[in-house]
This record gives structure tokens, sequence and C-alpha cells, in this order.
């Protein structure tokens, strides 16, 4: 299983800037990226067998006698629009405690959730910080290029990272965890 996430990841991941290309990331959201990695799943390994928003997580991945929880996580800095003239209003959230605070949730969620023989755990995480940020406080990449889970009962390797891909005014970073 963990080839099949594994390739899937990559694979998502390489498909993003052509994508990007054609559909700005301020229209990208968590379940946007879901599905082009499950379309990259179905194209790679049609026998896989794929089941969204299952019990609380949002893909469980079957492959013979192997199961995979794979939970995504997609953070930006969203504008807020005035809906009458369309200009920009300010940014709907951002990093911060609060923002962390949900992956760590997360993380141990996915740890939390029963073991057995063949079953492996994910996290996909994908954050966008503004080229040219000045503020480190205000980035994504401070809080999550080199994460390290609080919890020491908790395993959380980085099995695979992607990007940096620059999109407009955003650079994109992806990183694949393995939770134990």
């Amino acid at each position: 299983m963990d080839d099949i996430v594994r390739s899937t990841f990559s694979s998502t991941v390489e498909f993003m800037p052509e994508e990007l290309s054609r559909m700005p990331l301020s229209r990208w959201n968590e379940s946007i990226f879901r599905y082009f990695f499950c379309r990259q799943l179905s194209d790679a390994y049609p026998d896989v067998r794929q089941f969204v928003e299952c019990d609380r997580i949002d893909l469980v991945v079957h492959s013979a006698e192997e199961k995979a929880f794979v939970e995504f996580k997609f953070y930006l800095h969203p504008l807020k629009f005035d809906p009458y003239t369309g200009d920009p209003s300010g940014f709907k959230g951002g990093p911060g405690p609060r923002n962390l605070v949900e992956f760590r949730k997360c993380v141990d969620y996915l740890h939390g959730r029963k073991p057995m023989h063949g079953l492996s755990k994910y996290i996909v995480l994908v954050y966008a910080d503004p080229i040219g940020q000045s503020s480190p406080g205000n980035m994504y990449s401070v809080h999550y290029d080199d994460y390290l889970h609080s919890d020491e009962k908790v395993t959380l390797d980085l099995v695979k990272s992607g990007g940096p891909i620059e999109s407009g005014d955003d650079r994109v970073q992806a990183r694949l965890f393995a939770v134990g």
C-alpha cells in the first residue's frame, strides 16, 4: 500500500502545475485536491477501491488485504471578496495557533484509529504562502516545513515531499506523512 500512496502523491503533485495554469490556486480547496488525488489513483491503479468520507476519514483505500486511511489538509491564504463588486476585502484566515492545533488533532485522530494488520495511515498536507511574504509569523512554511509532532507516543514520518510549485503569487509545498 505504501507504494500505491507514495506514487499517487507524486503523480498528483506532478500534475498540479499544469492544472494550476488553468485553474488558479485561489479556487482550490481540500476537496478539489482530494479529487485530483483520487483521479490519479484511479488512473494508475484501477483495481484499488476508494471510499471517500468513510467513517470520518477523508479517503479509505483498499487493495487486496491492505488498507490505507488518508487525511487531507490543504492550507492557503484565501482572499475574501465583496460579493457586489468582486473587490478583495482581506483574508479569510491563515496560519496560526488555531490552524496548527487543527493539524495536530488530525495527526492524533489518525494515530488513535484502531490498528490492524495491513493498515497504513497517511496525511497529505498541501500549503501555500505568498511569494515574497515578509512576516514569518504569517507563513504556513514556518509551521510545516520542518513539522515535529509534540506527542512522543505518535510517530509522524515525512515519507515524501513535493514542490515548491509557483502559482501566480503563491509558492505551494506538499508533504506526505505516515502516521504510526
